[in-house]
C-alpha cells in the first residue's frame, strides 16, 4: 500500500503541474506529503523508509527537475526530520498538518537558498514567502485527504489516534 500512495502522489505532482502554474497559489509537493503519510508503514524499519525517500527524491530529480542528486538528498534529509517529529508527536490530524507545514518550509527554504547561491534568482523575501505559502494550502488539503482515506479504510498502522 505504501508504494501505491508514493507512486500516485509522485504522478499527481506531474499531472497537477500541467494544469496549475508551478508558481501559482496551489503549488503541489504531493510527493513530500506522501512521505509524511506513509511513515507509519515503516514504523519498525527506518532504514527502508530512508531508502524509499532517497529513491523517490532521485526519481523526482530525474523526471521533474534538471538536478542530478539534490532532491534525493533533500528528500532523505526531510525523511530524517519527519522521523524525528513522529517520535515526539502523535499521529493525528493536527500533528500531520504541523509536520506538513514544517516540511514545506524546510523544503522551500533549502531550494530557494540553492537558487540564490547558484544565481538563478536574487534574494527577495517576498519571493521566498510566496514559494512557502503557495505550497501550504494545497498540500495540507492533500495530506488531510490521504490521512482521512487511510484512516477510513484502516490501512494505517497507527489509526487508533485518528478516531
Amino acid at each position: 500500500m505504501k508504494e501505491l500512495i508514493l507512486i500516485i502522489s509522485f504522478l499527481l505532482d506531474g499531472v497537477i503541474s500541467n494544469y496549475l502554474p508551478v508558481n501559482g497559489i496551489f503549488a503541489s509537493l504531493f510527493t513530500l506529503v506522501s512521505l509524511i503519510i506513509v511513515y507509519p508503514y515503516f514504523s519498525g524499519d527506518k532504514r527502508s523508509y530512508y531508502k524509499y525517500a532517497f529513491i523517490l527524491g532521485l526519481a523526482y530529480d530525474l523526471i521533474y527537475t534538471d538536478t542530478m542528486i539534490f532532491y534525493a538528498f533533500l528528500f532523505l534529509l526531510l525523511a530524517f526530520i519527519i522521523t524525528k517529529f513522529m517520535l515526539v508527536l502523535n499521529d493525528n490530524y493536527l500533528n500531520i498538518v504541523i509536520i506538513t507545514i514544517v516540511s514545506i518550509v524546510i523544503f522551500r527554504s533549502i531550494t530557494y537558498v540553492l537558487m540564490v547561491i547558484t544565481g538563478n534568482v536574487s534574494f527577495n523575501y517576498h519571493l521566498w514567502f510566496k514559494g512557502i505559502y503557495s505550497s501550504i494550502l494545497a498540500n495540507i488539503i492533500y495530506a488531510l485527504i490521504l490521512l482521512f482515506i487511510s484512516a477510513r479504510f484502516n490501512i494505517r498502522k497507527k489509526s487508533r489516534y485518528l478516531k
